[in-house]
């Protein structure tokens, strides 16, 4: 199964050092956007299509906190993401990397480095002038080994506010209990699959995460319930298939001050709404072991069951950056195992997840 490992390295250097994105101290379309150069946005992601066969549907509602129903409580209203931007850890740990989100939505998507690589990668990113003051953090501690996790993490700029879908609408007070899924399947054209090999696969499902706004219809609380668990279906290049859960622990899903995230100039009006995979699979010990290898370019799915959509709000042109329309983020319906499905608010792209060195 290695052999599909030996990835060229076809992205240049270039690929890897897109730039920070900037804030601002107001909420809402008022953030700055990334100056990030992305290729031309593909809506679709090229997605390739979900096989039919590969995660069998719900046999049954085994009954859990969050997990007892096919459709998942909601918030009133929905979430605004700020900046067009989303962000991700480097393998390397040299920093949060947020990145536009037409570059996610790319052809190429966003590149990472897999966290089941046996060395450090090269540090691409120079932290040389890096000022806390400015840039709120230089340099990120490992929270914790974890090499089955496809990528270190992945989050969401959203404003702080959740915002009524229709005037008047109360969006104060209120809690909800869901699920949040990632399916990651290599695309067809990756050029990592080799001869008598298919396409990897990973997915998964987080559940008991609960969201609390404050009366003021603030996004003030993401965490795990106790009991919280992660629901795991994955696919070696030698067709191996890996079913189980995991327990989650706290901090897999919480919201991540922009006071953590380079260039943010200070902006107070958002927040980062992190899914710490690392710390997610943290507790796998062996079960996820042939998981560990899993690189290539894949399409990738992540769909909130708490949230009706996720609206990334039109923009002018700016000398850095192009406009941008209005547009409603409606995630991919996600299947686990025997989990119900994970249907709601979500965001569709590609990624990169390459080994260094290839083996």
């Amino acid at each position: 199964m290695f052999k599909k490992k030996n990835l060229m390295f076809v992205l240049l250097t270039s690929g890897l050092l897109a730039s920070c994105g900037g804030g601002s101290s107001n909420s809402g379309n008022a953030a700055a956007p990334t100056t990030t150069t992305s290729a031309p946005t593909n809506s679709s992601g090229s997605s390739q299509p979900t096989p039919a066969a590969v995660s069998p549907p719900p046999t049954s509602n085994p009954v859990t906190t969050s997990s007892a129903a096919a459709t998942d409580p909601k918030l009133n209203g929905y979430l605004e993401m700020v900046g067009d931007q989303i962000l991700y850890i480097r393998t390397n740990r040299v920093l949060y990397h947020p990145v536009a989100f037409p570059e996610f939505e790319s052809d190429r998507g966003i590149v990472d480095v897999a966290s089941g690589s046996p060395l450090p990668p090269p540090l691409d990113i120079n932290t040389t002038g890096c000022t806390l003051a400015k840039d709120g953090s230089c340099g990120i501690q490992p929270p914790a080994a974890a090499p089955a996790a496809p990528i270190a993490a992945f989050g969401i700029r959203i404003s702080k506010f959740v915002q009524p879908s229709t005037p008047g609408q109360a969006v104060g007070n209120q809690t909800v209990i869901g699920r949040i899924a990632f399916d990651l399947t290599e695309r067809n054209d990756s050029p990592g699959i080799g001869a008598n090999e298919v396409p990897e696969i990973m997915r998964f499902v987080i559940d008991n995460v609960r969201m609390s706004t404050d009366q003021n219809g603030e996004l003030v609380s993401v965490q795990m319930q106790d009991g919280a668990q992660i629901h795991v279906y994955g696919r070696t290049a030698a067709g191996v298939e890996i079913q189980d859960d995991i327990p989650a622990p706290n901090g897999t899903v919480r919201l991540l001050p922009l006071s953590k995230v380079p260039d943010n100039n200070g902006d107070t009006g958002s927040v980062i709404l992190l899914l710490d995979l690392e710390t997610g699979f943290s507790q796998a010990d062996q079960k996820l072991n042939a998981l560990a290898k899993i690189a290539g370019h894949f399409s990738m799915h992540v769909t909130l069951s708490q949230i009706q959509k996720i609206v990334r709000p039109a923009a002018s042109a700016t000398a850095d950056y192009p406009a941008v329309e209005r547009k409603e983020l409606i995630g991919q319906q996600i299947v686990v195992n025997n989990q119900p499905p994970v249907n709601g608010a979500g965001i569709v792209g590609n990624a990169w997840i390459r080994m260094y060195p290839p083996q």
